[in-house]
C-alpha cells in the first residue's frame, strides 16, 4: 500500500508536468512514465494485492503476495527513474503472477465474471510484454485498458447476480465484451480499425451497465449505498464518452484529442470506479472500516467537473484551461485520499465509543 501511495503521488505529479506545470524537484524520465506509473504501478498493484488478500484468506496461499510484491517493485523502479528494461520486467512478471492468479480461480469458479477478469488480465500481460518489446504506448494503450475495463465490469457482473440476471442479459453482457475486446486484439494490426470496433465495445458495455448493474436500484438508497451508485452511474457514462471519442477520431496518437480520450476512460471511469469502491476495497485489504461521510462527495463532484473542463479545453484547443482541469484532477484525486484517511479515523472513533457500550451491556 505504501508504494501504491508513492507511485500515485509520482504519477500524478507527472502528468502535471506531461500538461506543462513548472514543478522543481523532478526526475526526467517521470512525465514519459505517467501512463506506466498510474496503470501498472498504481491500479495493476492494486488490483494484484486484493487478488493476493482474497486467495491467502480463503486458500491460505500466501505465496500470491509476490504477485503485488512484484508489481509494486517495479513502480517504485519508475519512480527512481530507473533506466532500461527493469522496471517493465518486474510489472511484465507481475502481471503474468495475476494470470496465474486467475487460472487458479478459474479452476475453483468458472464463471462468466471470473472468465472476463482472467481475460483482462490476460490484456494486461500482452500489453506488457508489448511494452518490454518497445512498443510505444499508444500502441498497447488498449491493451492496459482493456486490463482495467473488463476487470471492472467482471466485478459489476459478479455483484449483479443478486439482480438474477437472465440467461439473454447475460449473453448480452458477453456480446459486448467480445465487440470490446476484439477491437482491442485489431489494434495490433491496424489501430485505427482497432480503436473504433473497441469504441463501439465501449459503449455496448455502458449501455449494459446503465441499465442492468444494481447501481440504478442503490441510488435510490441513502448513505453510502447512494454514494457508490452515484460513482458508477457517472463513470459508465465517461466509458459511454470516451468510446464515442474512439469511433469519432480512430487510431490516436498525441494532442489534446489523445488527452481527452485516455482520461475520459482512465480518470472519468477508472476513477470513478475507485472512488466508489474504494470504502469497500480498503477493509478487504486492510481490515481497516471507512466511514461514510456527506463529504465524500466533494472530490467526486470535484473530479468530475474538472474533468469536464479538462475534454472541453481538449476539444476547443485551450491549453491553459486544459492545464487548470489537469490540476484540479489531481486535487479531486488528492483530496479523495484525505477524505478516505478521515473515514478511517472516524471508523476508529466510532469502534472506540461503541466498545464501552457494549462492554457495560456485557456485564449488566
Amino acid at each position: 500500500m505504501l508504494a501504491v501511495a508513492a507511485t500515485l503521488l509520482v504519477g500524478m505529479w507527472a502528468g502535471l508536468l506531461r500538461l506543462g506545470w513548472n514543478i522543481p524537484g523532478y526526475q526526467p524520465g517521470w512525465a514519459g512514465n505517467h501512463g506506466p506509473l498510474m496503470v501498472s504501478g498504481v491500479l495493476g498493484t492494486l488490483i494484484c494485492l486484493e487478488r493476493a488478500v482474497a486467495l491467502a484468506a480463503g486458500f491460505k496461499l500466501r505465496a500470491a503476495f509476490l504477485v503485488p510484491a512484484l508489481t509494486g517493485i517495479g513502480g517504485l523502479l519508475l519512480l527512481a527513474d530507473v533506466p532500461g528494461a527493469p522496471p517493465r520486467i518486474f510489472i511484465t512478471l507481475g502481471s503474468f503472477g495475476l494470470v496465474a492468479i486467475f487460472a487458479f480461480i478459474l479452476s475453483r469458479q468458472k464463471a462468466n465474471f471470473t472468465v472476463v477478469m482472467a481475460l483482462g488480465a490476460i490484456a494486461w500481460a500482452i500489453g506488457n510484454l508489448l511494452w518490454l518489446a518497445g512498443q510505444p504506448v499508444f500502441n498497447i494503450v488498449y491493451w492496459w485498458a482493456a486490463f482495467l475495463v473488463l476487470t471492472i465490469v467482471g466485478e459489476r457482473l459478479e455483484l449483479a447476480r443478486v439482480a438474477r440476471l437472465t440467461v439473454w442479459r447475460q449473453r448480452l453482457f458477453m456480446l459486448a465484451v467480445g465487440v470490446f475486446l476484439t477491437g482491442v486484439v485489431l489494434t495490433v494490426v491496424n489501430l485505427d480499425i482497432g480503436s473504433r470496433l473497441a469504441g463501439l465495445g465501449s459503449i455496448l458495455l455502458a449501455g449494459w451497465l446503465a441499465r442492468y448493474d444494481i447501481a440504478r436500484l442503490t441510488i435510490r438508497r441513502a448513505g453510502l449505498p447512494r454514494y457508490i451508485a452515484a460513482c458508477l452511474l457517472i463513470g459508465y457514462g465517461w466509458l459511454a464518452v470516451s468510446g464515442v471519442i474512439s469511433i469519432h477520431f480512430g487510431a490516436l496518437y498525441a494532442g489534446p484529442t489523445y488527452d481527452g480520450f485516455l482520461h475520459a476512460l482512465f480518470l472519468g471511469f477508472v476513477f470513478s470506479m475507485i472512488f466508489g469502491h474504494m470504502p469497500i476495497i480498503l477493509p478487504a485489504i486492510t481490515g481497516q472500516s471507512v466511514a461514510y461521510i456527506p463529504a465524500f462527495y466533494l472530490h467526486l463532484a470535484l473530479l468530475h467537473g474538472s474533468l469536464a473542463v479538462r475534454v472541453f479545453a481538449d476539444f476547443s484547443q485551450q491549453h491553459a484551461l486544459r492545464q487548470w482541469g489537469g490540476l484540479f484532477n489531481v486535487t479531486a484525486v488528492l483530496l479523495f485520499v484525505a477524505l478516505t484517511a478521515f473515514g478511517l479515523v472516524t471508523a476508529r472513533r466510532q469502534a472506540r465509543a461503541t466498545t464501552p457500550v457494549a462492554a457495560a451491556t456485557g456485564r449488566s
